[in-house]
């Protein structure tokens, strides 16, 4: 439970939404209290504080009282610019953020998620590869709310990865060597390079992210995340603007 009052505290905000005629439930990211939601009164009648604070990605300075599920947000300060992401990678930091509302508990404090989390929007707005980041992102996610992935050692034997060698990833074990390697079958490449964070080709992360998917399908029992659907669907628009293009 959160304490009574808490004072500038970084975060982000994740999702707002409206709340009664003139103020909003706004859900945030802290670095010393986790995930919470917190009531912005009046928030929704200043219309021009709202739009050039209550944003997602970025950098905020928090304060809050009151004892319960739903404290009052008493202060909001930006800390610095807002992150200044291009369309994919702003869906991507979308997925991010969906992610953490849905995966994380209420009050529970992940200062080493909370940096990796900065990191990645920081990443995104640099340029890096979305996908580089979103594989990275998901093993650290994975990691802190308990379900870190072996990507060192065969879980059955106890031998180190053979980079040459494939892998079927058994959930709550971790990676079984296979004689038979078939479609969902991970290269110990790919383990290595998640392991490391650092992958060579596109075939690499298309295996991390096949990995990590699978894993966060689990902890999201059956739960679709609106977010894939929204970049699925960028996606298929851009190659039928290709695919119209080219018929042009």
């Amino acid at each position: 439970m959160t304490k009574h009052r808490v004072n500038q505290q970084s975060g982000f905000i994740l999702h707002r939404r409206p709340y009664s005629e003139s103020s909003l439930l706004v859900d945030v990211f802290t670095r010393g209290y986790g995930r919470l939601t917190l009531i912005a009164k009046g928030s929704r009648r200043n219309k021009q504080r709202s739009v050039g604070l209550f944003i997602p990605f970025k950098p905020l300075l928090l304060s809050w009282s009151g004892k319960g599920n739903l404290p009052v947000l008493t202060g909001i300060e930006s800390s610095r610019f807002a992150v200044d992401l291009s369309a994919s990678a702003r869906s991507c930091a979308y997925y991010q953020n969906e992610l953490l509302l849905k995966l994380l508990h209420r009050f529970d404090s992940n200062e080493k998620l909370f940096d990796h989390y900065r990191d990645s929007l920081v990443a995104l707005e640099e340029g890096i590869n979305p996908h580089l980041v979103l594989r990275i992102f998901e093993k650290y996610l994975l990691r802190e709310i308990g379900f870190g992935l072996i990507l060192d050692h065969d879980a059955s034997s106890g031998e180190a990865i053979n980079e040459d060698a494939y892998y079927d990833y058994v959930p709550e074990k971790g990676p079984v060597y296979t004689h038979f390697p078939s479609v969902a079958s991970i290269s110990g490449k790919t383990l290595k390079a998640l392991n490391d964070d650092n992958f060579e080709s596109h075939e690499q992360l298309h295996e991390a992210m096949r990995l990590t998917r699978k894993l966060i399908d689990r902890q999201l029992n059956g739960e679709v995340l609106r977010t894939r659907k929204v970049i699925y669907a960028m996606r298929d628009f851009k190659e039928l603007n290709q695919l119209v293009g080219m018929n042009t």
